[in-house]
């Protein structure tokens, strides 16, 4: 595809392939090649990779002290190194070096991993060789420098050849590898056996599952899901590149899940280009001839699990016959037909939306040439937001998030798909999308769309009076995130931008609005009269943000605040101020009524506090505190603001 998609849950993972060449995939902006991209995902789980500021740098090559951090990470014995960091193993690596503790645990008799040079060095900032990784690696499978006949380094690369342990590298013993060479070689080593049979996996420790499906890193509870079993997560954190694989669950000493190993089935094969329009609901009609007749295909319908019973017509369906997943989509986009390329009548992309370019799948094109560019019809697209067909009569029922900076994502299944249209205006909304032949020819519409909403609350795991689907998607602040990353236990109304409510009832998608430009401040309004007009009034805002954050420019602004309001707000793409509203004020709270300082009961309710950004205010002096101690210290009166049940400002006053 020419789009970068962003995901939102199951259905992403399990297209990866259909991704152009430029597109990033997983957690690091760089990493553009599938199995990299999974082979860094499975070791990003474990800590045994880390990036720095977005970036994997997949093609850079890697240091002897950096491969040595990764292969002790991978032992799972993190914690002990601190014990090795006061030592000097090497002259070359001393205390004050950032990989000493890692390197002389490597050196140890405990590990025996390394040697160092002959010379008695280490020279932990060279790049590793292909012979030295494998070495590294084969150690820990159990072979030792006798067992390679004393031939270096092709002895260690002939057992790592038969253990299976580099499948899919191929280098000679000398010549430096890539980062992404030496995660290969990691993923290799959990799953390659010795000469007794043993898995490295197994060395280290670890268990192994059976063959299982992965369905999803719940972040809500700190869960991985897989198709037979639920486990504990030994490090929570996003994740849904692996989602929907087949594969394996690598479990700790105490049964918590470490990562999923894709299976060797898993490495190639994605979304299959034909697809299937449901005839009519419940239908499963023409599924055999895209799922080849599997009889075990499971279905996530918009990113989540579901069923036939919830198949509706117009429905699209694709397959995945590497993870033997039907994936179904329910968005119907009516669009100005803008261009095509090459030809109307076999098009294999398609422009609408002010500039949107949306591939056509084969099937489509038999459908698709019915239409010319300057008509409106309906796309029917797929769970990756490839046009599956179009039709003039199907009704649209699009949607899409505009976040705060008024870029519009088309929500599209389980996924996010950015548009090339400008949502200026309808920051933080969630709304319909659609577009007609006005004499523009691209009259582009988006209108709020209200859905479901409510209070989310995670205790009781609902949004209002709907229960939460299992495995809901969540997207906040931009990105797909977990319930636990929220932060809170309960989410209030007012950030709750949109709730998809399914055919069962359940709320499967909730849309958060960004809050990560939600500023606070106290307000001053001024207001300029014309001296030769005395009914032309100009007013103006500005928002002091407190001593740290300094003052907005004056404004001209609409908005009915009052020189002394604390209030929320943020700016759109075009400097101006949005989304301006007071926040709720607490009066004459007594000291009684907080814990600590990270809290405050008031009303039968109770409200949190983070005294290093709440804003605090000498209404006597006109001045700022530097801190919530200093404010409490000084006595007087105290009035707080507060939103969505938290504290964003104190105010004192005598």
């Amino acid at each position: 595809m020419r789009k970068r998609l962003i995901s939102l849950a199951l259905t992403l993972a399990l297209t990866l392939s259909l991704a152009p060449a430029a597109s990033a995939l997983g957690a690091f902006a760089d990493v553009t090649d599938a199995e990299t991209a999974r082979n860094v995902e499975v070791l990003r789980l474990m800590g045994v990779v880390e990036g720095s500021n977005g970036a994997f740098r997949p093609n850079a090559s890697l240091t002897r002290a950096e491969f040595c951090k990764m292969a002790v990470v991978l032992t799972g014995q993190r914690a002990i190194v601190a014990r090795y960091g006061s030592r000097t193993v090497f002259p070359d690596v001393k205390a004050s070096h950032w990989a000493a503790g890692y390197v002389n645990y490597a050196a140890s008799a405990d590990a025996g991993l390394i040697h160092g040079m002959p010379d008695g060095t280490f020279l932990p900032d060279r790049a590793i060789t292909y012979g030295e990784a494998v070495a590294i690696l084969a150690r820990q499978l159990g072979y030792t420098d006798a067992d390679t006949g004393g031939v270096w380094p092709d002895g260690y690369i002939a057992l790592a050849d038969g253990a299976g342990m580099t499948k899919g590298v191929s280098a000679s013993g000398s010549a430096a590898i890539t980062r992404a060479q030496a995660a290969k070689l990691f993923v290799n080593a959990l799953s390659a056996k010795n000469e007794k049979g043993e898995t490295l996996a197994a060395r280290l420790g670890y268990t192994v599952s059976a063959e299982t499906t992965l369905y999803s890193f719940d972040l809500a509870g700190g869960k991985l899901r897989a198709k037979d079993k639920e486990y504990t997560l030994a490090n929570p954190m996003a994740s849904t590149l692996l989602d929907g694989l087949k594969g394996y669950v690598i479990t700790n000493a105490s049964g918590e899940a470490l990562t999923f190993l894709p299976s060797g089935s898993t490495a190639t094969g994605g979304v299959g280009d034909a697809a299937v329009i449901v005839s009519a609901d419940k239908s499963t009609a023409g599924f055999d001839a895209i799922t080849g007749g599997s009889a075990t295909y499971a279905i996530y319908r918009n990113g989540v699990r579901s069923s036939a019973a919830a198949l509706k017509r117009n429905d699209v369906v694709t397959y995945s016959a590497a993870n033997d997943a039907v994936l179904v989509c329910d968005t119907r986009l009516t669009v100005y037909y803008e261009a095509c390329d090459p030809s109307p009548s076999a098009p294999t992309t398609l422009t609408a939306l002010g500039g949107t370019t949306f591939d056509v799948l084969p099937t489509a094109q038999q459908s698709l040439a019915q239409f010319k560019p300057g008509k409106v019809l309906t796309l029917l697209l797929t769970a990756d937001g490839r046009v599956a067909g179009a039709s003039g009569t199907a009704g649209g029922n699009a949607f899409a998030y505009v976040d705060a900076g008024g870029k519009t994502y088309l929500i599209c299944g389980g996924s996010l798909l950015p548009l090339a249209c400008s949502g200026s205006g309808h920051e933080g909304e969630v709304v319909r999308v659609s577009q007609s032949n006005t004499a523009e020819k691209k009259g582009i519409y988006l209108t709020r769309q209200s859905g479901s909403t409510g209070v989310l609350d995670l205790t009781t795991m609902t949004l209002g009076t709907h229960k939460l689907a299992d495995g809901a998607l969540v997207f906040s602040g931009g990105a797909l995130t977990g319930l636990a990353a929220l932060g809170v236990s309960r989410v209030e109304q007012s950030r709750v931008a949109y709730a998809r409510v399914n055919g069962a009832g359940e709320v499967d998608l909730i849309v958060i609005r960004d809050d990560a430009n939600e500023l606070f401040g106290r307000v001053t309004v001024y207001t300029t009269t014309n001296p030769t007009d005395p009914t032309d009034k100009t007013t103006e805002i500005q928002v002091d943000r407190g001593p740290k954050n300094g003052k907005t420019a004056k404004l001209q602004s609409g908005y009915g605040v009052r020189t002394g309001d604390f209030v929320s707000f943020g700016f759109n793409s075009s400097g101006s101020f949005i989304n301006m509203a007071p926040l709720t004020k607490l009066t004459a709270v007594p000291a009684s009524a907080w814990i600590g300082d990270t809290a405050v009961n008031y009303g039968a309710q109770t409200y949190l506090v983070y005294p290093e950004s709440v804003l605090c205010y000498n209404r006597d002096g006109g001045t700022w505190f530097a801190d919530l101690a200093a404010a409490k210290a000084y006595g007087g009166t105290m009035d707080l603001y507060v939103k969505d049940g938290v504290v964003r400002a104190v105010e004192i006053h005598m």
